[in-house]
Formats: C-alpha cells, structure tokens, sequence
C-alpha cells in the first residue's frame, strides 16, 4: 500500500472566509521562506495546464525563490471532459512532485471543497490542506475566550454570558475579525488576568451599541412608551436595522425554543444546549425574560421580522416602529 507524502511546498486553502484565506497565503509564504520576499505570481480563475505549468517549471529553473497561486483552478469544480484531459492533470501532479524547494504552491479554492471527487483525492494526496471559513454566531464566543485563555487571559462568568449575547447577534464572524477583538481587549486589560463585563462593553461597543440591550429588555416587557421613544435612537439606518433585528430575532428564538422545549417536557440540558446556553448566569437570564414572553408572541414577531425584511425588498412602506409598537400592542 503506497504511503501518501505531503509535500511541503504545496498546499491548498479553501472555505468561504475570504479574509482569512488571503491572510493565511501571505503567513504561509513567509514562513516558507523564512521571512524572505519571493516573487509571488497569482493566477486567477479558471487558469489551464499550460499556464500553470508555464509558471510553476519555467521560474524554478532559475532557482529563484518563488510562490505561485492558483485561484479557483478548473479542475477542482468539474471531472476531466476526456482522456485528453485526464492525462494532462496526471502530469500536472507530476510537475508538482517534481517542484524544487525553491516553488511553493498554493491553491485557494472559494467555497467548500468536494473530497470525493477524483482531482481533489490527488491534490490532497500530494498536498497539505486548510480549511478558512466563517464561524456560525453560536460558535463566536468559545473561540474568543480560547483566544484570550491562550494569551493568558480569563474570561469571568458574567463577561461570558455578555460575550455569547453581543457575538450570537453578528451575521458574520471570522477568526482574524475575533483575533482583532482579542488582541484590543487584552491591550485594554493590561497587568489584569481576568476580563470583566465592564471591560468588554467598553471593548465592542462600536460592533454592538449597548442601546441595544436595554431597548430590548424594553420590548420584551411591552413597555411602548420606552421602546416607541428609542427606535429612532437605536434604528438609525439600515446597517444598524439589520444588525438589531438580527440581536433581538436570537434573543426572542432562545425564548421561542425554551417554551417549545419546556412544552414537550424536553430534559434540562438538552433545552440548554439547543438554545446555546452555556453558564447559568446565560441561563438564569434567558429564564426571567422568558417569564414576560409567551411562546405566541416569540413566534409572531420572529415571523414579522422576516415579513418585515421581505417587504422591504418588496417595496413595503411598514416601519420598524410600527412593527414592535404592534408587538407592545398584542394581548
């Protein structure tokens, strides 16, 4: 049984966070090259045999230290179209086994890469891999804390709890954006080892303006007068809309799955783990705003906000403030 080696110089990003699969290109090159500037060529999409070849053999024969990137090749969305082209990406391979230390190559592949299929089984034979994709809200503030507890860093419960509510909001998260965050809270707690709440509403309040907390708690007790007063306050155009509607749909969807779950008699933890609970005091919270919520009324405005976003792409003239003074309205 043949062994697969994977060569050093040769490697393939993909996923669907741009931003990272850019970044990593560039830590991959200057580590290759111990911190050397190579000649870097970037071929874009879809690229042919020739081209690729072109530069992946006639630069290495001038031993000059070079990094050559194929966007998107054409040969990882589709299967050969004949013999013919089945053999050319035989030798392909080949030329990428054959590559001096000098070459390093480098495939970005947007999107989700399919193992199954017969190219990338033989790119990732030859090849080392890494995968640069977004990460789902929920998944958001674990990340975050791993990357304070390496830099030695503790997050406390209740800032925590704190963490999970204002990332469980954003619609995209990738790990340089989370490393940005991470790198301004630890200047920010200097000597101190422990990261508190009070610290990180100072520390993202520009991705998540603290308004937004009390103007919900406001809605979720159907104070009308409150939230009527504050919706020009918090709403203050469509970037900032779709951001708050988005915190307040997760917030009303962990209400929604509590009473559903509670309803079937589904055991504690699992209720916990569906709704993203991680710590008490997340729990503790999430139980006490669900004392002011029926499951009814969870449901009806996480329906009218998607109703509200499908209009506004229709053309509806419903404003935000009508939409949550009708909810402050139901009985």
């Amino acid at each position: 049984m043949a062994v697969k080696q994977i060569l050093s110089n040769c490697k393939i990003l993909y996923g669907n966070d741009s931003v990272t699969i850019g970044l990593r290109r560039e830590e991959i090159i200057r580590d290759y090259f111990h911190g050397e500037i190579p000649e870097v060529t970037v071929l874009d999409s879809p690229g042919n045999y020739d081209l690729y070849r072109s530069y992946l053999e006639g630069q290495s024969l001038f031993a000059v230290k070079t990094a050559v990137v194929m966007e998107n090749p054409f040969f990882i969305k589709r299967p050969p179209k004949d013999k013919k082209e089945e053999n050319e990406f035989n030798g392909f391979i080949n030329i990428l086994k054959e590559l001096t230390p000098d070459t390093l190559a480098i495939f970005t592949v947007d999107g989700a890469l399919d193992k199954r299929t017969k190219a990338s089984k033989t790119l990732l034979s030859v090849c080392g891999s890494e995968e640069c994709s977004l990460l789902a809200p929920r998944e958001g503030a674990s990340v975050m804390a791993r990357m304070l507890m390496d830099c030695g860093k503790r997050v406390e419960p209740e800032a925590r709890a704190y963490m999970e509510e204002v990332i469980s909001s954003w619609e995209t998260i990738s790990r340089p954006f989370l490393q940005t965050e991470c790198d301004k809270i630890i200047l920010m707690a200097g000597n101190r080892t422990g990261i508190s709440k009070k610290l990180l509403e100072y520390a993202l309040p520009e991705y998540m303006d603290q308004g937004i907390f009390k103007f919900t708690d406001a809605l979720i007790a159907k104070n009308a007068s409150a939230v009527m007063e504050n919706t020009d306050h918090v709403f203050t155009d469509v970037s900032e809309t779709i951001k708050n509607l988005g915190f307040i749909s997760a917030k009303f969807r962990k209400i929604k799955i509590l009473k559903e779950m509670q309803r079937n008699h589904a055991p504690l933890l699992q209720i916990q783990k569906a709704a993203g609970v991680t710590n008490q005091w997340a729990w503790k919270n999430l139980e006490k705003d669900a004392r002011f919520v029926s499951e009814e009324d969870a449901e009806w405005l996480l329906l009218n906000i998607f109703e509200y976003h499908w209009g506004i792409r229709e053309g509806s003239a419903q404003t935000v403030k009508e939409l949550l003074l009708r909810y402050c309205m139901r009985k």
